[in-house]
């Protein structure tokens, strides 16, 4: 993505993108930047292909909209994690198809394959459930992303950050992938999995190959 753009151009950027890969449909989920005082966040109830750069509501970190649009449901999940962990500059929340059925099971994904490690640890974790809106639900993701680029919402969907959009997009890309292949092999039996050691080694050497790119 451009980096000389808007956030409020990325934004609609990123959920045009969205909903191309299938992500999403019509205005579901919704996609965050950090500012420096708060933050730019998609709206309530627009399609992508409606929006326009003043339809991006812009909160600051006490949730107060200083935008003249209403912004997304799940503005205080946002508002939570952006207050909460400061290295996050942007969101990804997405009800993505594979991911969506796998939180409806309300459990981990485990070390089935190695590139769980890209998700920050050696398991992506599931919320507990809550009303879709509420700071319990927002309460209940922080929680489930400690040390973690992302997780599944309970009987809901996924969510991921990153140091900025391309990265959270990405993790949410990996994510969808991720539980697709586990939803598979859930199907067919239990799969082996890795153990700590196994996966603690791959995490080891995503942190050194980031580090030196």
């Amino acid at each position: 993505m451009n980096n000389n753009i808007s956030s409020e151009k990325a934004i609609i950027s990123g959920l045009k993108y969205l909903e191309k890969k299938g992500m999403n449909i019509g205005s579901e989920g919704n996609v965050s930047i950090r500012t420096k005082n708060g933050f730019f966040i998609s709206p309530s109830a627009f399609k992508p292909s409606e929006l326009k750069k003043e339809n991006i509501p812009l909160l600051n970190l006490n949730g107060e909209n200083t935008g003249s649009v209403k912004p997304s449901s799940e503005w205080k999940m946002h508002l939570v994690i952006y207050k909460k962990l400061k290295n996050i500059k942007a969101i990804v929340h997405t009800h993505s198809l594979w991911a969506s059925c796998l939180s409806c099971f309300r459990e981990n994904i485990p070390s089935f394959h190695y590139m769980i490690a890209e998700l920050g640890g050696n398991d992506i974790k599931c919320s507990n459930y809550a009303t879709f809106g509420t700071k319990k639900l927002a309460e209940n993701v922080l929680k489930a992303l400690y040390k973690r680029n992302g997780c599944l919402l309970a009987n809901h969907g996924q969510i991921t950050v990153g140091k900025n959009l391309d990265e959270a997009i990405a993790f949410a890309e990996s994510l969808e992938k991720l539980s697709k292949q586990y939803f598979f092999c859930r199907i067919f039996g239990k799969p082996r999995l890795l153990n700590n050691k196994q996966m603690n080694e791959v995490i080891d050497l995503f942190s050194s190959y980031k580090s030196k790119h």
